[in-house]
């Protein structure tokens, strides 16, 4: 009897500890997101994103944080300042062309695009969120790159969803979206 309640006891402990947080893994150009970083991926959609042929995953993602950013971001402008953080002031929305596939067979599907948005999250008093261009493509790179649950990449190609961001930082909360859209 008393080593039933020893037992009971030990597996009652067991289950009551919190499951460690493990690190998050690099993409492919080693960023890595803020920690406890949670991804939702959209499982009913029929449709993918496909990086294989055509517009290359990088292109597209630096061209969507592009748009959503000031010009001298992506340090590709002539007269630009050294600034790394840039202020998120609002909503972005960026569509960019891109091969979307059925999610079923790989056949590519005309008439679609891919809408990138970023929203962020809600301001606190006058506290500005700042976000850098890297990490614009990182979140994205994020969503498209890796496999549940890091991301929404699965065997077919690139699914769509969204990551929220963890960690302590002014982005904490702010939502990283992929979807397709009509054209």
């Amino acid at each position: 009897m008393y080593m039933t309640i020893f037992f009971s006891t030990l597996v009652v402990a067991a289950i009551a500890l919190p499951a460690p947080q493990t690190e998050p893994s690099p993409d492919s150009q080693g960023w890595k997101p803020a920690p406890n970083s949670v991804v939702t991926c959209d499982t009913t959609s029929d449709k993918i994103v496909s990086f294989y042929v055509g517009p290359q995953q990088e292109q597209v993602l630096g061209d969507a944080c592009g748009e959503m950013m000031p010009p001298c971001a992506s340090g590709n402008g002539d007269a630009c300042p050294a600034v790394m953080d840039w202020e998120l002031e609002g909503p972005a929305t960026s569509t960019q062309s891109a091969n979307v596939e059925s999610a079923e067979n790989g056949n590519k599907m005309s008439g679609w695009a891919v809408q990138f948005n970023v929203t962020p999250p809600p301001k606190i008093a006058s506290t500005p969120v700042m976000w850098q261009y890297e990490e614009c493509k990182g979140y994205f790179r994020r969503i498209v790159e890796k496999q549940l649950p890091e991301g929404c990449h699965n065997s077919m190609g690139s699914g769509i969803g969204s990551i929220k961001v963890g960690g302590d930082g002014s982005l904490k909360d702010a939502v990283f979206e992929i979807k397709i859209v009509k054209k």
